[in-house]
């Protein structure tokens, strides 16, 4: 919702989040800061179990907290339109064994970084921890999309971008899932 706010406002910029919000009224390892352009703008995180049984709360709760007079130097209503894209795009998704201490942040820096030009976008669609997954380790899916502006991309060409993205994930400790 965060990020869907920051959109209608303009800013178009990568979102980050540091899990050491420190917020004691918070869940520890479900609270994270809310930075943007490398400014802190607030926090957001599940409300700590203690939190909500003071306040005979039944059920979890979630609250984000923004600083309004450090989020308006970054708002503009300026919008460029940018046209119908003329070549198609192309989809692949990787499903991984993460270790749980290894955040989908990483994973999406790793992603933009060795993505290269066709790097359209991606999209966090699955996180499990269960039975099915080894102690210690989650899996994480992503849908990544590739797309050339001025040609039609071959097969080599996400083949060759899908492989740079591969080997910084395995640099991680990350392994495919099958």
């Amino acid at each position: 919702m965060i990020e869907e706010y920051f959109d209608v406002l303009g800013m178009n910029k990568k979102v980050t989040y540091d899990p050491n919000a420190g917020k004691v009224f918070l869940h520890p390892g479900r609270q994270a800061s809310i930075i943007y352009d490398g400014v802190v703008l607030g926090y957001l995180g599940e409300v700590h179990p203690d939190v909500l049984d003071n306040y005979d709360i039944g059920t979890k709760a979630y609250i984000a907290v923004l600083d309004m007079p450090n989020v308006e130097p970054f708002a503009t209503f300026n919008r460029k339109f940018e046209g119908i894209a003329k070549y198609p795009a192309v989809s692949r998704d990787i499903s991984m064994v993460v270790p749980k201490s290894i955040l989908v942040g990483q994973i999406e820096a790793i992603i933009e970084q060795r993505g290269g030009k066709i790097l359209e976008g991606y999209n966090l669609f699955d996180v499990y921890e269960g039975s099915q997954i080894k102690e210690g380790f989650k899996s994480v899916a992503y849908s990544i999309t590739f797309r050339a502006k001025d040609r039609t991309l071959e097969e080599a060409d996400v083949a060759g971008a899908m492989k740079k993205i591969l080997n910084g994930l395995e640099g991680l400790g990350i392994e495919l899932r099958a």
